[in-house]
């Protein structure tokens, strides 16, 4: 089984988080993945994959290639979340870190 290089990137603020260097097979648009960091209390966040844009670049350790870059945003069920205070809307990223912040040990002031 051959492992593919791929490289996630995400526009949400986040506590350490690393993502798989490589995989069996790219994902599709919709397909979640795991963040490789276990946090205190087995916590292991999950994304989804919203867009995959195909460049062609030399990596350290790979040849000149076409190499998908993975855009990672929120899960359907976390766009969904209902914010901890009332001064956030249902599904917005203060309600993801609300969620998220508490789970890695930080609070939400360090994420917004």
């Amino acid at each position: 089984m051959q492992l593919i290089p791929v490289f996630f990137r995400t526009n949400l603020d986040l506590d350490d988080e690393s993502w798989p260097k490589t995989v069996v097979s790219v994902p599709r648009v919709g397909d979640r993945v795991c963040s490789t960091v276990v946090h205190k209390g087995g916590f292991i966040l999950e994304l989804e994959v919203s867009s995959i844009t195909w460049k062609e670049f030399e990596p350290i350790g790979y040849p000149k290639s076409t190499y998908p870059f993975i855009e990672l945003h929120m899960t359907s069920w976390q766009k969904n979340m209902p914010p901890k205070t009332g001064d956030s809307a249902l599904g917005s990223i203060t309600a993801f870190y609300q969620w998220y912040a508490p789970k890695v040990g930080r609070s939400v002031g360090a994420f917004i």
